[in-house]
């Protein structure tokens, strides 16, 4: 039950973790050719959808590493984590281990994030579509945030390659977070255009949707560089792949973004070229861009997993 609650809470402090860098990238890079243009005001729900977002992941992020923390340090003092934990041992796990420094480290970047959303929020409140430095400030510390959680994985440990492994971990949550973690951002834009009752979309937003293509399309092939570096380090032989739980979790996860890359790529190839007035192959995009988000928050679940898991090398 203990493992099952870590599991769940790795999960979701990652899962959020990227949420934060994905929606902001998402508005600033994805749609940037919708607010190039003068009419935009009917996106305006959508952006304040956004900001409640973040404010959803940050409140997650916030509780699900509590959570984390606690049972980390009751399995760093032999305790129970359903009872109430020794206040020498929470303080000698925060102020003594890496594990709890750094942890102390992401609560100063969540705060600043914190502080930097309330300035975006009344910005927003009185200008909810006109551009400001104040986004890419949350970017930016969004970006901070989920790159420390490389020293909370296994990569920090490493005795072998220790730097190769935390840039390969560090890029890999980065580019995480573009994509698959991307695609849910961009399901919830795609079902904000057909809330408005559009039979297909504008111009504009197939050229969002087309710019979103291209940016996925290099951040697989860096997913899948920096995947095969880790995969590397952490298993070191084909035989492990197949006969230790932590390679079949990546064997798992493997699998899933394949399946995720052939359907990016049918929607890449296929449907995007012919969408263009064409309802049904818009509702065909809908759906596959659903499914792959559904596929994205099991790796997260499998990254999660493999994180309480020993790997073999």
């Amino acid at each position: 039950m203990s493992t099952a609650v870590l599991v769940l809470a790795r999960t979701l402090h990652i899962g959020s973790a990227m949420m934060l860098v994905a929606l902001p990238f998402f508005m600033l890079v994805v749609l940037k050719p919708i607010f190039a243009e003068d009419t935009v005001q009917s996106y305006e729900s959508f952006c304040r959808g956004v900001i409640k977002g973040l404010w959803g992941a940050l409140i997650l992020e916030a509780v699900s590493g509590l959570v984390w923390f606690w049972f980390v340090t009751a399995q760093m003092s032999d305790q129970s984590p359903w009872g109430i934990l020794d206040e020498a041992d929470l303080s000698a796990v925060l102020w003594q281990t890496q594990f709890g420094q750094l942890w102390l480290v992401r609560t100063a970047v969540g705060v600043a994030l914190g502080v930097a959303l309330c300035f975006v929020s009344y910005k927003k409140a009185r200008e909810p579509l006109k551009p400001s430095r104040l986004n890419w400030l949350v970017l930016a510390i969004s970006g901070v945030l989920l790159m420390t959680l490389a020293w909370a994985g296994h990569g920090a440990s490493g005795i072998h390659y220790h730097v190769l492994h935390l840039v390969a971990d560090t890029l890999h949550l980065l580019v995480g977070a573009i994509w698959p973690l991307g695609l849910i951002p961009m399901v919830c834009f795609l079902w904000y255009i057909d809330r408005r009752d559009q039979i297909v979309p504008a111009d504009r937003e197939i050229k969002a949707l087309q710019r979103f293509s291209q940016i996925s399309l290099v951040a697989v092939l860096l997913i899948v560089a920096t995947g095969i570096i880790n995969g590397w380090l952490m298993v070191g032989s084909w035989e492990a792949l197949v006969t230790t739980t932590y390679g079949v979790l990546l064997l798992g996860k493997v699998v899933v973004v394949g399946i995720m890359i052939g359907l990016g790529a049918f929607n890449r190839l296929y449907l995007l070229p012919r969408m263009q007035g064409d309802p049904i192959l818009f509702r065909t995009l809908r759906r596959t861009i659903l499914a792959e988000s559904g596929l994205a928050l099991v790796v997260i679940f499998i990254v999660g997993t493999m994180g309480t898991t020993a790997p073999p090398s």
